[in-house]
């Protein structure tokens, strides 16, 4: 109300200062890309599609995955008799698949045949899902939170140290992708003018099943002597 003072958090700076310490640079020390897991994983697909035309048949499809989303979780029960730094995990997946549709058109038809055009129509359809990664080297850090209690600390105090360790975000890379699909034309009607053995129509009903081979790719800070010694020898 007009005259009242808005309610809500406030905040209101007493001090802020900044200092700094230069760290010694590592010139071995080198960040790249790191392999820490692969996986193959099947994507089942149903959807409806509809055309802007009557079509009486497909002429062909170019299909594309396009991933949007690749978020790995980790999963504390690793499986591995080996001390070895692995990590069970899941990942979440989120895309699309782009099809390019190329048809006949139905533009004029008679007794005695159809004319038409070859028209196009592309379309995305999503997909997300869900599949587990086991004995990955995701390299994962967890927050280190706890309430530090001082020798004759008052009610009036709570004391606080956190320490967070920020890991490089695990990325997927399609190697190879494997389509396999049936198309069923529905709702088909016969053409009042032409044939009576064709018929048209506007939605075709997909069903689709996808293989995908995915590595899983996370940046690290990596020993350059490592890289060369199978050249070198170091």
């Amino acid at each position: 109300m007009e005259g009242e003072e808005a309610m809500g958090a406030k905040v209101t700076p007493i001090f802020c200062d900044c200092t700094s310490q230069n760290q010694s640079l590592c010139p071995d020390k080198i960040m790249m890309d790191v392999v820490v897991g692969e996986l193959s994983l099947q994507v089942d697909l149903e959807a409806d599609i509809e055309l802007d035309t009557p079509a009486i048949d497909i002429k062909d499809i170019d299909k594309k995955v396009v991933l949007e989303q690749c978020e790995f979780i980790s999963v504390d029960n690793s499986s591995s008799k080996c001390d070895c730094g692995v990590v069970n995990g899941k990942v979440f997946l989120g895309g699309y698949v782009r099809k390019n549709i190329r048809y006949s058109a139905v533009d004029y038809a008679h007794d005695d045949g159809i004319c038409g055009g070859i028209k196009h129509c592309t379309v995305n359809v999503p997909f997300n899902c869900v599949v587990p990664v086991e004995d990955s080297k995701v390299s994962v850090s967890h927050t280190e939170k706890g309430t530090m209690d001082f020798h004759g600390r008052k009610l009036q105090e709570f004391n606080q140290l956190i320490s967070e360790s920020y890991n490089e975000p695990v990325e997927c890379c399609i190697n190879n992708v494997t389509f396999k699909e049936r198309d069923l034309f529905r709702n088909q009607v016969p053409l009042t003018y032409g044939p009576k053995t064709e018929k048209s129509f506007c939605v075709i009903r997909e069903k689709m099943v996808i293989i995908m081979d995915l590595t899983l790719i996370q940046k690290r800070k990596v020993d350059s002597c490592l890289i060369i010694s199978s050249n070198t020898g170091c």
